[in-house]
């Protein structure tokens, strides 16, 4: 996905929401997103990276995983040992969040394998409720 096919998408497929939810909450909200469909309701909604449980979650997005997005949001596509370097950590552990992030969607590499932040918006939704435990 290159930079130019992000700007042409809409604002709201360029936002990704990142959460914890059951199973049962995930097909309900389906169910709920088909039915507007079904009525009419073509609305972009963000995309949605969900975890089976809040601590999933915290263990794929580590604070390291956070601090690497927050730099590749700043500064848009560079390489992962510019990266390092601009982090003050050691290329191996950068390389190996990058690699997550990828993986989970959250980072993407251009035609000459600099790595980006696809997203305009990165928003996650914490929650202390015991469902989403």
């Amino acid at each position: 996905m290159t930079s130019r096919q992000i700007s042409q998408r809409s604002v709201a497929e360029t936002d990704i929401i990142i959460d914890a939810r059951t199973t049962d909450q995930f097909f309900a909200d389906a169910a709920r997103r088909a039915r507007g469909i079904d009525a009419g309701d073509l609305t972009p909604q963000p995309a949605r990276l969900s975890f089976a449980s809040m601590e999933m979650l915290l263990d794929a997005l580590t604070a390291n995983r956070w601090r690497v997005l927050r730099a590749l949001q700043g500064g848009g596509h560079t390489s992962i040992r510019a990266l390092a370097r601009l982090l003050g950590r050691d290329y191996r552990g950068v390389h190996g969040d990058v690699t997550r992030l990828i993986e989970l969607g959250l980072v993407a590499r251009d035609d000459s394998k600099r790595v980006f932040v696809p997203w305009r918006r990165i928003t996650a939704e914490i929650s202390v409720d015991e469902e989403a435990a």
